[in-house]
């Protein structure tokens, strides 16, 4: 095969150098054929570190698609190693395979072909929203246990985000990676964009459920019944929306959770207003639930906006 000799220069390509062809999407890709079979290494010295600063290192990692990432504290690690181990533990597939006084190796185990980004997107569709519906439940019951049973699933909604976004990494690194995930890369971009939304609809359930537990008065009946309207309304959108990547649904039903979005959008704002005009006990706390739902139907939005614009490029408006 004769290749462009400035490209098989920079890519260190030589006569008698096997390479990988492989169709993806509308292109033929051609790689060298330890492209593919490379694992990314990463490895970094974590001392001085704050307990935070170690959990946002290893999670950039993760995400990033390293297989393996080692951590070093020449003066060794104290308390610092149970924070490694609490963070390895809430991302799926890595595991701690090597631990010394002054170094700790974390290798991902997880085989990218028994994974499914659908499925996994699914299943933070049906926790996040489950979430929003028992944490809005707790507040207009003013339940503490339930609120506070809402947060305990928060880390599931976010192991799951990070394994997608682990994934959608990997592909942009290596086509392979789509082959291996049986999805072409915008199906795995517009599931990323989705599932990031999810992970944002469980982030405001667990801020729903924070409110509900500083209220010390029951909520007037009229805000009560129209939070919980908007509440199923908002979760309604979102489901529609969904619905159009998840499911392949038609685009006409993205531009229905759009214009419900905006409809629902104009009531809370209207809500709001009354709200502000009236004088009720704890306004502020019922002015941050509704905000956390507008917050819900816009992230709907984004996901069916998301879908319009992957219809637009494949001109099936």
């Amino acid at each position: 095969m004769s290749l462009p000799k400035e490209w098989a220069n920079e890519i260190d390509v030589g006569p008698g150098d096997t390479l990988r062809l492989y169709p993806h999407e509308s292109q033929l890709v051609i790689e060298p054929s330890e492209v593919g079979d490379e694992l990314k290494e990463a490895s970094v010295e974590v001392e001085g570190y704050s307990d935070e600063r170690i959990r946002r290192t290893i999670l950039a990692f993760y995400t990033s698609g390293f297989s393996s990432i080692t951590l070093a504290e020449p003066t060794g690690f104290d308390h610092s190693r149970r924070v490694v181990a609490e963070t390895t533990r809430k991302l799926i597939g890595l595991e701690i395979i090597r631990s010394t006084e002054t170094e700790i190796t974390l290798k991902n185990l997880l085989n990218s072909t028994t994974v499914s980004v659908e499925q996994s997107t699914k299943q933070m569709q049906q926790v996040a929203l489950s979430m929003h519906e028992d944490a809005l439940g707790a507040l207009l019951e003013q339940d503490a246990d339930r609120a506070e049973r809402v947060a305990e699933r928060d880390d599931q909604v976010d192991r799951l985000y990070a394994m997608v976004l682990r994934q959608f990494q990997r592909a942009l690194d290596n086509p392979v990676t789509t082959e291996e995930l049986a999805l072409e890369r915008t199906a795995l971009s517009d599931y990323q964009v989705t599932a990031r939304q999810f992970e944002r609809v469980g982030d405001h359930a667990v801020k729903i459920a924070e409110l509900a537990t500083q209220f010390e008065h029951p909520l007037p009946g009229d805000f009560a019944d129209r939070i919980e309207t908007a509440g199923r309304t908002a979760r309604d959108i979102v489901d529609q929306a969904a619905a159009t990547i998840i499911d392949n649904g038609e685009t006409e039903t993205a531009h229905t959770a759009l214009d419900r979005r905006d409809e629902l959008s104009a009531d809370l704002k209207e809500t709001e207003r009354e709200l502000h005009e009236r004088d009720i006990e704890e306004s502020h706390l019922i002015a941050l639930t509704l905000d956390s739902l507008l917050r819900t139907a816009e992230y709907g939005g984004n996901i069916a906006e998301t879908s319009l614009n992957t219809a637009a490029r494949a001109e099936h408006l």
